[in-house]
């Protein structure tokens, strides 16, 4: 039985469903993205969903993020699809709750069940699902909801639902679980409607980035006011790390583009232009965004070998130009590759467009990340200085020598996450 029509009036314009999940690295050259699964989930949900509801006219049935187009704000469009959304459905797997980007999703959902009332909290809204299994020593209390999908398949908490996906031996509990999954959607948008209302960005419910980030992000470009004599102006600003290479195209600079991707990823991220961001690449991880016009000045090639000099092993370069740019910057990209790789920088990128640069953003920030933790600094384990005697301590007791010592805490490359 459909619900009575002013309640079903009050979803028009939303979503059933918003799919959240922990973004995987991807390695370069590899032959599958991780992630791929994610998108074949959330297409069999949307059909189920489909197939159960009965939507007015203007609602959507799903979301997740590979649907925000390639040139807009991330976190604006997020928070929109947050704010449109009735069910909150989070994958939850061990990366999930090491992932502010995605816990940055959840909480802002929260925020807005918070504001709509007290009785939205139980009401079915937040749906979650297990994914991934989590090893026995790691517990999270949000799981319990989530292996309430399927108390009555064991599969279910052993494997999680990214194996019955990817496996034909458990189609069956596969069916049966995406089944029971989108009624619980369609039950909730349709019976118990938010209607759209304001989500907070992710911005507003994550903590801001720290002085010292994991990550960085630097720019080798021209500014506004040092430009080649010919070169167009659209794109540029007063700082490199404001450079847009595909103009309107993009309503962010890349550099935050890249930021971006490594804050899924799970890594606080830093932009800067290269010249102010020195410092910071002797010891984090780093993509290198260079615009080829950077070398059409004059006598720019001996300056930029300077800059280039002594770069780090994890720092990634890649050289950002635009097909669809009428001046052909051909000439410049390949003296810039040759002065990067003189630099000692041998694997050189370049992206022609904003599909190009978008795709190889997650491969080259793992990338950079992986170098780091192979040749980066390793922090020696110090322990606490020990606490000067007093009079008022007491006789100091002689350790068993047959009892193990206590196991220090583990060394770790500088700047990983904890």
């Amino acid at each position: 039985m459909s619900p009575p029509a002013d309640r079903r009036r009050s979803a028009a314009g939303g979503t059933y469903f918003f799919l959240s999940y922990a973004h995987s690295a991807q390695s370069q050259g590899a032959p599958l993205d991780a992630d791929a699964w994610v998108g074949k989930f959330f297409t069999d949900l949307v059909n189920e969903v489909r197939r159960e509801a009965r939507p007015v006219a203007g609602m959507r049935i799903g979301f997740f993020d590979q649907h925000i187009p390639l040139g807009a704000d991330w976190k604006a469009a997020l928070a929109e699809a947050l704010g449109d959304a009735e069910v909150f459905v989070p994958l939850y797997s061990p990366g999930y709750f090491s992932r502010p980007w995605a816990l940055g999703e959840q909480e802002s959902f929260r925020a807005r069940l918070a504001a709509a009332g007290p009785a939205r909290l139980t009401a079915g809204h937040l749906t979650p699902v297990l994914w991934i299994p989590f090893p026995p020593w790691e517990s999270h209390p949000e799981l319990d909801g989530a292996l309430d999908l399927g108390r009555d398949v064991p599969e279910y908490a052993e494997n999680g639902l990214r194996a019955f996906c990817m496996l034909d031996s458990y189609r069956a509990q596969y069916d049966l679980l995406l089944s029971r999954l989108a009624k619980r959607i369609v039950h909730t948008a349709e019976q118990r409607p938010l209607g759209p209302s304001r989500a907070p960005s992710l911005d507003e419910v994550t903590r801001p980035a720290p002085t010292d980030p994991d990550f960085v992000v630097a720019v080798l470009a021209p500014t506004r006011d040092r430009l080649p004599p010919d070169r167009d102006p659209a794109g540029y600003a007063a700082s490199g790390r404001l450079w847009r290479p595909y103009g309107r195209r993009q309503v962010l600079p890349a550099a935050e583009y890249a930021a971006s991707t490594a804050e899924r990823l799970g890594l606080a991220a830093r932009t800067e232009d290269l010249a102010q961001a020195a410092g910071l690449l002797e010891h984090r991880p780093a993509v290198l965004l260079v615009d080829p016009w950077i070398a059409a000045a004059p006598d720019a090639s001996s300056a930029l070998a300077r800059m280039l000099h002594g770069l780090r092993e994890w720092v990634v370069p890649l050289v950002v130009t635009d097909e669809n740019d009428t001046q052909d910057a051909t000439r410049w990209a390949t003296e810039v590759t040759q002065l990067l790789q003189d630099a000692g920088l041998p694997q050189v990128k370049r992206a022609c467009s904003m599909p190009e640069f978008v795709d190889l953003m997650p491969a080259l920030v793992t990338e950079a990340r992986r170098q780091f933790l192979k040749h980066g600094p390793v922090v020696p384990f110090e322990p606490p200085p020990e606490p000067l005697p007093t009079l008022r301590d007491g006789p100091t007791v002689t350790p068993d020598p047959a009892s193990p010592p206590d196991d220090p805490a583990p060394q770790r490359p500088h700047g990983e996450n904890r």
